[in-house]
């Protein structure tokens, strides 16, 4: 589900000032790869062997200890993705390590660690072609990430702290991710919230299924990224 274009006219002008410098570092970060020769795509494959569907790259994930992020990267069969998809960063944050007592979503077939440092919560995924340019932002059920499940109200209170600060497995690929969330932090707000609105739509719909793993809910909301037509809207709000 395509979900509305959200109405940053009424984000406070820090938000829209925080989001902007993400732009700037975004399209920054896609300049000097490009330069290089490099993309998102080829920098977390590069030395990995053969880009095999379903298999996560760079081997062992990304993993921020400090941030309590991570993220990894893989595809799908093409049937399964967007058109022109090469595959997909999974983003993922560990509540615990950064606002302690928040209480997962107990849905029909979840899965809660009695250890809160072990959870761990979807917050998007972006898709990239093959060169590595962004396509679009959505969200999942739990099959494809098998993560603990949290309502988006407190999913997105967690959105302010998303940064991975490594350089492995390439400085300028993790730059770009986060500069993304922040660039397009309401998209990402309203994917969560439509998420959780299709969630319990699904299961008004089909009582007694497991809305988390049912195959047919996999990619539930999405948004097509479009970096001229968001910048366009900032400059527009900050009068640039």
């Amino acid at each position: 589900m395509r979900i509305p274009t959200p109405a940053i006219e009424r984000l406070p002008r820090a938000r829209l000032e925080e989001m902007h410098d993400a732009a700037e570092t975004v399209l920054e970060c896609e300049t000097v790869l490009a330069k290089s020769g490099m993309s998102v795509v080829s920098e977390v494959l590069r030395g990995q062997g053969d880009f095999l569907t379903w298999e996560r790259y760079p081997r062992g994930d990304v993993f921020d200890t400090e941030t309590h992020c991570h993220y990894f990267y893989h595809a799908h069969d093409a049937r399964e993705m967007a058109q022109g998809e090469n595959g997909h960063f999974h983003l993922f944050m560990r509540p615990e390590g950064i606002i302690p007592g928040l209480e997962p979503w107990d849905l029909p077939g979840a899965r809660i660690p009695e250890d809160g440092a072990s959870r761990f919560v979807h917050i998007g995924a972006i898709s990239v072609d093959a060169q590595g340019r962004a396509l679009r932002i959505f969200t999942t059920n739990r099959w494809v990430t098998d993560e603990c499940f949290y309502r988006a109200e407190d999913v997105i209170r967690l959105l302010d702290h998303f940064a991975i600060e490594l350089a492995h497995p390439n400085w300028a690929v993790n730059l770009w991710l986060s500069g993304m969330v922040t660039l397009y932090r309401p998209q990402v707000e309203a994917l969560l919230r439509a998420r959780d609105a299709q969630i319990e739509a699904w299961l008004a719909e089909h009582p007694g299924s497991d809305v988390l793993e049912d195959r047919g809910l996999q990619n539930i909301t999405e948004w097509p990224v479009d970096h001229v037509a968001q910048i366009g809207m900032l400059e527009d709000q900050l009068d640039l």
